[in-house]
């Protein structure tokens, strides 16, 4: 026997005296020995007939039971069975849904009942129901008659399913047979049976499909199944049809197996068509600490051909590869020692996909490369500091030589400030140098010396601004001397830059400006904002000999002086940014690289940004890019690179959005030149879209 409890509100408590009489007494026996949550009915008008155990309640009646409420204009209640029937305005409240219509019969005991004309609400999910009759078959489980379902707000919506029979299950699916899909009132299509999610969290299911036309790839038609396996895992199936090219399928696993360990790996296959051969590529991620506190890193990449790439890159830098890079690191971190090692293979692509490239042939391979760093300790109480800086690697190549390679760099360092404004600092080294091949074996010291001498200049200025109080200005100039003397280097393999170590005898200056704004905020707290930083570069070459260091590697052999380096990094508001980055030949000859690049941002979806790229005598180039929101619902993202050196427009790449409440349209247009794009994709609230074909080989972590 259940708990009931009667309470009464307005003229109703003139009845309240009867009651305790007739039958309140039991009432408050019933609700004291048994267990249960109790029930509270009030209304305008309450009349209790004791012997059936019944109460007809008039008047804004409301039972409550736990955390469900029942409304209505007038109700029927059973304290007996628990059975309610309701009538006029009916509402039906819990924490996960709400149930209105004309009627309702609800046993509270069992949680069934049904209801006429009735209307669902979940609104976690946003999902409404509505149907000429609802049955509740349970806590959390509804059967809809001729009914129709939708995430979309109104009397209305802008689409919606209608369904013969429809079962709801709340924190499940909405299945339904014989299915018309509508926008607004007009039906467009037929399904004979589908399942629907009905909760927030992510659900096993079929994504919005994608369309496309390409003049590349052809018709696109990219069908997606999502598949959840466990709360730290799960995986996407993806079939492809492009007419031209072939079919696609492939499947991403992403996972996460708890702390820092992630990951996802791709594997996709395209059966060729029209001449076209098989594409297969592969694509494994992950980043992660394993046992014994070693961190791994990997990325792996396989393709079949540079086809792949031309073929389904989407980004500039991706379609435009030639080769493709596979990189497993392995690091392990302890005080103040560091041990690393890779494995890393480049397998370079031809067009032709039947010949091998000679290119490839002769591409070095590190394989393993390992690294150990000693950093920078005191010895004992002394002013002097020791480093070690070591690594041993093979190289290998597909035709060529194997070779083994040890450098070890020792290095002892020292710094003094003589009047707590001057920095001095000095350091020596020593790289020795092992080659070890087919027998033989190859070594050779050399020794190399850093001096350093600059200080740090600060003023701070009062501004007394609404909102900038100080400016700070810092100044940090300093000269290096750089020595490594000339050492003959001739019987020592040479297969990169790093195996030969050119005579150096340099000096160079460097001078920083850096100003920091002292913000003032509304509610008097301070804000330090770094809005200009400044830096000039130049090195001064002693004695005309070869060089290896950056500055140096552009400068004529007849040259002293290096190009002047400046690097200027702009930060005039929180939502603007202009960067500059320089070279400028001072001997003559005028600009060697000019790099700008700035930008503009609301914080509110509309942004701004322009790119300037030269370098003298290989690239001119200029990129833009412009978001919009300003047009609300429609969301616009625009971008175009040009060569100006070829007068020629590399890519244009046009993205619309129409954002409505419950579903959005997607709009692409991309332009290459040797290839047009244009793919059309939707998303309903509670389906996802396809946002792009398997074939794409860029992380999604």
């Amino acid at each position: 026997m259940k708990n009931y409890c009667i309470v009464l509100r307005g003229w109703a408590f003139l009845l309240l005296a009867l009651l305790m009489l007739e039958g309140g007494a039991a009432c408050a026996e019933e609700y004291k020995d048994t267990p249960g949550a109790p029930v509270s009915l009030e209304a305008e008008e309450l009349v209790f007939d004791q012997k059936t155990g019944e109460y007809q309640a008039q008047g804004d009646v409301l039972l409550r039971r736990g955390d469900q409420t029942l409304a209505a204009e007038s109700m029927q209640f059973n304290q007996t069975t628990g059975d309610a029937q309701a009538v006029g305005h009916v509402r039906l409240f819990d924490p996960e849904a709400l149930v209105t219509g004309e009627r309702l019969r609800l046993n509270l005991n069992k949680e069934t009942g049904s209801i006429e004309n009735g209307r669902i609400f979940l609104p976690k999910a946003n999902f409404h129901v509505a149907g000429n009759e609802i049955e509740k078959l349970g806590e959390d489980h509804y059967r809809i008659q001729n009914g129709t379902f939708t995430t979309c707000d109104g009397e209305r919506p802008s689409w919606k399913f209608s369904a013969r029979q429809l079962d709801v299950t709340v924190g499940g699916y909405a299945w339904a047979k014989h299915v018309l899909f509508h926008l607004y009132d007009v039906p467009v299509l037929y399904l004979p049976v589908m399942g629907y999610p009905v909760k927030v969290e992510r659900e096993s299911g079929f994504l919005m499909p994608r369309f496309g036309q390409s003049n590349k790839r052809g018709t696109e038609l990219s069908l997606v199944y999502y598949q959840v396996l466990d709360r730290h895992m799960d995986a996407t199936f993806y079939l492809d049809y492009f007419s031209k090219l072939g079919v696609g399928k492939g499947v991403e696993y992403r996972y996460f197996l708890g702390h820092d360990n992630d990951g996802e790996a791709l594997l996709y296959h395209v059966s060729g068509l029209n001449g076209h051969s098989d594409q297969v590529a592969v694509n494994w991620q992950h980043m992660g600490t394993l046992p014994g506190q070693v961190w791994l890193t990997s990325k792996v990449q396989y393709v079949s051909s540079r086809n792949y790439f031309s073929d389904f890159g989407e980004v500039a830098g991706e379609y435009n590869r030639s080769r493709a890079e596979s990189v497993v690191a392995l690091s392990r971190h302890w005080g103040n020692n560091n041990l690393a090692g890779q494995f890393k293979y480049i397998r370079q692509l031809n067009q032709d996909d039947d010949e091998p490239s000679v290119d490839d042939d002769q591409t070095l391979q590190r394989l393993p490369e390992v690294r150990f760093n000693m950093l920078r300790q005191r010895l004992g109480y002394s002013p002097f500091y020791f480093r070690l800086d070591s690594s041993g690697t093979y190289l290998w190549q597909k035709k060529g030589a194997e070779v083994a390679r040890l450098s070890l760099r020792p290095v002892v360092s020292t710094q003094f400030t003589p009047g707590d404004w001057l920095e001095l600092g000095a350091e020596i080294g020593y790289r020795q140098k092992l080659y070890a091949w087919s027998g033989d074996q190859e070594y050779k010291g050399i020794p190399d010396a850093t001096l350093r001498m600059g200080t740090r200049l600060s003023r701070v200025y009062d501004v007394a601004g609404d909102t900038v109080s100080k400016i700070q200005h810092v100044l940090q100039p300093e000269v290096i001397y750089y020595y490594v003397p000339k050492v003959n280097q001739d019987d020592l393999p040479q297969f990169e830059s790093f195996d030969f170590v050119g005579r150096r005898n340099t000096v160079s200056y460097g001078l920083v400006n850096r100003f920091v704004a002292k913000l003032e905020s509304p509610t008097g707290q301070a804000d330090y904002h770094e809005f200009l930083y400044l830096r000039l570069a130049q090195e001064y070459d002693l004695s005309l000999t070869e060089h290896t260091d950056l500055l140096a590697a552009e400068r004529p052999e007849a040259e002293r002086w290096s190009d002047l380096r400046t690097e200027l990094i702009f930060r005039p508001t929180r939502h603007s940014y202009f960067d500059l980055d320089t070279r400028l030949a001072t001997s003559g000859g005028g600009l060697r690289t000019f790099l700008a690049e700035g930008g503009l941002e609301d914080g509110k979806g509309n942004a701004a940004s322009l790119r300037y790229r030269y370098r003298r005598d290989e690239q001119e180039y200029l990129g833009a890019k412009l978001d919009l929101a300003v047009l609300k619902p429609v969301y616009l993202n625009y971008e175009q690179r040009y060569a100006l050196d070829e007068s020629t427009t590399l890519e244009n790449v046009l993205n619309l959005e129409y954002r409505a409440q419950c579903w959005s349209m997607f709009l692409s247009w991309r332009d290459r030149g040797d290839e047009q794009e244009f793919t059309i994709s939707f998303a309903l609230t509670g389906i996802g879209k396809t946002s792009h074909f398997g074939s794409r080989l860029e992380p999604t972590m």
